[in-house]
């Protein structure tokens, strides 16, 4: 426990080292408040799907959760240059030295990495909530906008830890991004524009549509509390993949 601890404590440390990390945090912040901005204005003009009101008004949380489409590419980005950077920089063979066991190198990274984005997330969530509340007037609910940024601050910590197998198991920055971009952003809607069941069911099993089904307490086609469990499932998937291409594969 001790040497974990240590090992997480030089990640933490490594991270923050990191320029392209506090630029990551700006633009997700930036992206977060721009999206809740205009996703309010849609809810206020009346262009959103009606399934967000409840009880006549619109949750902040809500209009965050929508926002959340263009911010996550920047925890996502994040995430993934954490562990890809290794690679691109060189620092693999030095880290590898100072912490031998791959295990739990990778395990001490996406602590780290989990951490820093729940936080960032859940930050995030309370700015397009707090953004999304005037800009909805009358039509606005304040109420949730804590819970649902914890929630957010859940969904996108799991969501690191999936960029960050898939960059200890692909390595290069560009192809685990597109990897993760095809996951979360373009495949599920190529699956669920045909409306064919079985399609639309391998679209739910994706994370960015099992996240959405847990941010937005969804019932169909299952509980929100299994779209964060999907979410996790991949976010452990992702963990033994990396694990192992990180420990068949030299630095």
């Amino acid at each position: 426990m001790t040497v974990l601890r240590a090992a997480i404590g030089a990640e933490w440390i490594k991270l923050w080292t990191i320029r392209t990390v506090w630029w990551s945090l700006v633009a997700a912040l930036v992206l977060m408040a721009a999206g809740a901005g205009q996703y309010a204005l849609y809810a206020e003009n009346g262009d959103l799907d009606p399934g967000l009101f409840r009880d006549g008004l619109v949750p902040a949380g809500s209009i965050a959760v929508l926002a959340l489409s263009f911010a996550q590419l920047a925890f996502v980005a994040l995430a993934m240059l954490a562990m890809t950077g290794e690679y691109s920089t060189g620092t693999s063979r030095a880290t590898l030295t100072w912490i031998p066991s791959r295990f739990r190198l990778l395990l001490a990274k996406s602590a780290v990495v989990a951490a820093v984005i729940f936080v960032g997330g859940t930050v995030a969530g309370v700015v397009g909530g707090v953004v999304a509340f005037p800009v909805l007037g009358d039509l606005g609910d304040a109420g949730g906008i804590v819970p649902t940024a914890l929630k957010i601050g859940a969904y996108l910590a799991l969501l690191g830890v999936v960029a960050v197998g898939l960059g200890a198991a692909l390595r290069g920055p560009v192809l685990t991004l597109v990897v993760l971009l095809m996951l979360v952003v373009v495949v599920p809607p190529l699956l669920q524009v045909p409306d064919i069941a079985v399609l639309t069911a391998i679209a739910d099993g994706l994370p960015g549509v099992a996240g959405n089904h847990f941010l937005l307490g969804d019932t169909d086609p299952y509980a929100p509390g299994l779209g964060l469990v999907i979410v996790a499932a991949w976010a452990v998937a992702a963990f033994a993949v990396g694990y192992r291409e990180l420990n068949r594969r030299d630095a």
